[in-house]
């Protein structure tokens, strides 16, 4: 087994989105040194510089994830999600500084971003470790120890359901980190299958050539909703885990009726 691969993570309902992902991480990691595995479900991607592997029938979303990951011969993996392509340069070198700091320290998880913080600095400034109990350790675009993260899959969740049951599932476990500052930004195209707005402006303004009749675009309800969503997640997260912990338990133990 190699010490680390890459692994962009999809499926075959999303295919349309494998070429606009692929041109801008070549175009924003055009030196990327490692090997870089595509995972889908029947239909192989055949873009160039990717490894495609196939997990068979979409059952769900973490039984495929499952099979896919199975496949990929390295001890750490970094996955990436198909639909957050990225927007910024990838340093080379800071991005072998996180390989290096994955195996030497053997972690299970790092975040490639910063908007949700650590809780204690470790002694490499650039990395910050997440305490147990905290709240979204378990993030599906990351750094992972593949077997870590091949026992912590369990069969019908979906990645919602992945980062919130999944982070409970890590309560006692070391070795969750994050970065101090983000390796590269990135743009979210899709939420709930549909193109999220202020992406697609930003797909425009950088020239990705998106098929845009493949899905809707959020709009009404349920973009107002999402906007909402978005805004008080983002706003949330800026407080301390325990504060935000602190207050749901007030809150439950309030509505609590016998």
């Amino acid at each position: 087994m190699n010490d680390f691969a890459i692994l962009i993570l999809s499926c075959d309902k999303y295919a349309d989105l494998w070429r606009p992902f692929l041109e801008q991480w070549r175009r924003r990691f055009p030196d990327n040194p490692y090997p870089v595995y595509f995972g889908s479900n029947q239909v192989p991607c055949e873009e160039p510089g990717v490894l495609p592997l196939l997990s068979g029938p979409d059952r769900d979303w973490s039984s495929s994830f499952r099979a896919i990951l199975r496949q990929v011969p390295a001890r750490k993996v970094f996955v990436l999600l198909e639909d957050l392509l990225v927007a910024t340069p990838i340093k080379q070198d800071e991005f072998a500084h996180c390989v290096r700091f994955m195996l030497e320290r053997d972690a299970h998880h790092l975040k490639y971003w910063n908007q949700i913080k650590a809780d204690r600095p470790t002694d490499d400034p650039l990395f910050a470790e997440f305490a147990r109990g905290a709240p979204y350790r378990a993030t599906v675009a990351a750094f992972w120890d593949r077997d870590y993260l091949l026992q912590l899959l369990l069969d019908g969740e979906n990645p919602w359901n992945f980062e919130i049951m999944g982070s409970y599932r890590t309560a006692y476990s070391d070795g969750f980190y994050g970065m101090t500052r983000p390796l590269f930004e990135f743009v979210n195209l899709v939420e709930k299958g549909s193109w999220i707005p202020a992406s697609l402006d930003w797909a425009k303004r950088e020239g990705v050539a998106l098929e845009l009749e493949r899905r809707p675009v959020l709009a009404g309800r349920r973009g107002l909703l999402a906007q909402l969503q978005v805004f008080y997640f983002e706003r949330m997260i800026r407080l301390p885990w325990q504060t935000r912990l602190r207050w749901m338990n007030r809150i439950r133990r309030a509505l609590i009726s016998y």
